[in-house]
């Protein structure tokens, strides 16, 4: 009877040895699956890779404060980006002359501007019902025409028409450039007869055929305003000292402005 007993006290160790054995197989079969796999990582690869994540954590912001500090020299000052109000006591290049009813919109003479889809020439579309009372020619045509205007070596942003002087002959042609500068075109030019009288007529330059006979007509920028820069917008405003007349500004970001009137005049 013990005999007996004892051969199955040694097959129940047998089993639960053998149990043992395939257990341990088992886990460590599972324990090499799953690092093969990359689900288990050592202590070191987890400080690794958060070391790496640091690190390109602190990579990102030096390179962000770098982008900052170099769009900051480009810029010149981060003021630059704030627009204040027009200033019209700050006029950067006049003295003793008075400046009201600043307005953004303008001349209407019959006349219209659209920048071409290559950003450096001008379609510009003439009224003449509109404008041709007021260009002093005795005959015009009696429906709108389209005239291009040249000449621009940077992109156009936007175009103004400005009012200077106190009649008609004064209306000027403003572009507005991707620099911040500003060129301008007279819609007429001063002429003088041989009695040395005065007179104007349209400032158009003129399309040749090839033996010489005129073919058209379309208008060139007279270029870059000097001394003037870094503006944002212009407008047209009354303007005193004395007697009054008209004139077009051109405003900065800082508030002050540039007289063009005076500035083309002289």
């Amino acid at each position: 009877m013990e005999t007996e007993n004892e051969n199955k006290i040694g097959k129940k160790g047998g089993v639960i040895i053998l149990v043992a054995v395939l257990i341990l197989i088992i886990t460590g079969l599972i324990g090499y699956i799953c690092y093969d796999k990359g689900i288990i990582f050592s202590k070191v690869d987890s400080e690794n890779k958060q070391s790496n994540v640091t690190s390109n954590k602190n990579n990102k912001k030096e390179e962000d404060s770098n982008t900052t500090t170099d769009n900051e020299e480009t810029n010149g000052t981060n003021d630059e980006s704030i627009i204040k109000e027009l200033n019209l006591s700050q006029c950067l290049n006049t003295n003793n002359i008075s400046y009201t009813n600043p307005s953004d919109v303008e001349g209407n003479y019959g006349l219209s501007m659209t920048i071409n889809p290559d950003k450096t020439s001008l379609t510009l579309s003439i009224d003449w019902n509109k404008f041709g009372p007021l260009s002093a020619s005795s005959s015009w045509s009696s429906s709108t025409q389209n005239y291009q205007i040249t000449g621009f070596s940077k992109n156009i942003v936007s175009t103004f028409i400005g009012d200077l002087g106190q009649d008609a002959t004064g209306i000027t042609l403003f572009y507005l450039m991707a620099d911040g500068t500003v060129e301008y075109t007279p819609i007429f030019n001063l002429k003088y007869d041989s009695q040395n009288n005065s007179y104007y007529e349209m400032n158009y330059t003129y399309d040749y055929s090839a033996d010489g006979r005129i073919i058209g007509e379309h208008f060139v920028t007279k270029g870059v305003i000097s001394g003037v820069n870094n503006i944002i917008k212009l407008y047209n405003v009354n303007a005193s000292s004395g007697s009054s007349w008209r004139t077009t500004i051109a405003a900065k970001a800082d508030g002050s402005f540039y007289d063009l009137g005076n500035i083309i005049s002289k």
